[in-house]
């Protein structure tokens, strides 16, 4: 007895020479640069170089806007103060969140957020970046002594919201989230263990502004009720 797949598999081979005709029917048709160029997109398609050439440029234009502004311990701690206490409520009565999902749903889209939620979260992300990996190369001037391994510990389906971050150990976990409230409850569910060693300073100023910002990512993008995150210290790494 035939079964579905058996069924739908003849039927592709029955009209799969009459669409291969077509097709070159069509293509016999164009010019030669056209054929070309359809040629690269879709093998630049197949192996993702479209996104790795997005990822470039991206990196390219947040290492320019780190440059041009000159973070220091100052700059950490005006930030700080500024957003360290800041909560969904405040992005939503400020215009910033346009009617986004209940915390612990999807992930708040881009059209989620005004220009003003988008420009803000570049700039919460820039300071990530700079908290992690920020030197003197790219116009950062912070002390750092003490070295440090933060973990986060998000859903698979929302580890691109960090994807920008760099020297990442990715690491797939199960992980179990009982919502009192009922919205999100989680039963064995697929997320993603990210480590990443950093320097940071005695003050923990540094360590600090990495609260704010993931704090902060996480209202403006990732959407978590509770986005875990831990910072540990290293007494010994093979990495310094």
């Amino acid at each position: 007895m035939d079964s579905i797949n058996n069924i739908i598999k003849k039927a592709q081979n029955d009209i799969f020479p009459e669409l291969e005709a077509k097709i070159r029917l069509e293509l016999e048709k164009k010019d030669k640069d056209w054929l070309i160029d359809q040629i690269i997109f879709l093998t630049c398609e197949r192996h993702s170089l479209h996104e790795q050439k997005s990822n470039f440029e991206n990196i390219k234009k947040r290492l320019t806007r780190i440059k041009n502004i000159s973070y220091n311990s100052k700059t950490l701690s005006d930030f700080i103060g500024k957003y360290q206490k800041i909560n969904r409520s405040n992005l939503e009565e400020s215009g910033l969140l346009l009617n986004p999902p209940k915390m612990g749903l999807n992930s708040i889209a881009v059209q989620q957020r005004s220009i003003k939620g988008e420009t803000l979260l570049k700039k919460v992300e820039d300071m990530l970046y700079v908290s992690l990996y920020g030197d003197i190369t790219i116009n950062v001037d912070l002390k750092r002594n003490q070295k440090e391994i933060l973990t986060i510990m998000l859903p698979k389906s929302k580890s691109d919201s960090l994807s920008f971050l760099k020297a990442v150990t990715e690491m797939n976990v199960t992980g179990t989230w009982n919502d009192p409230d009922g919205v999100s409850n989680d039963d064995h569910t697929n997320n993603v263990e990210l480590q990443i060693e950093f320097n940071n300073d005695e003050e923990g100023t540094i360590g600090l502004a990495i609260f704010t910002a993931l704090n902060l990512i996480n209202l403006l993008h990732v959407n978590e009720q509770i986005l875990y995150t831990r910072m540990e210290k290293i007494e010994r790494s093979s990495l310094y």
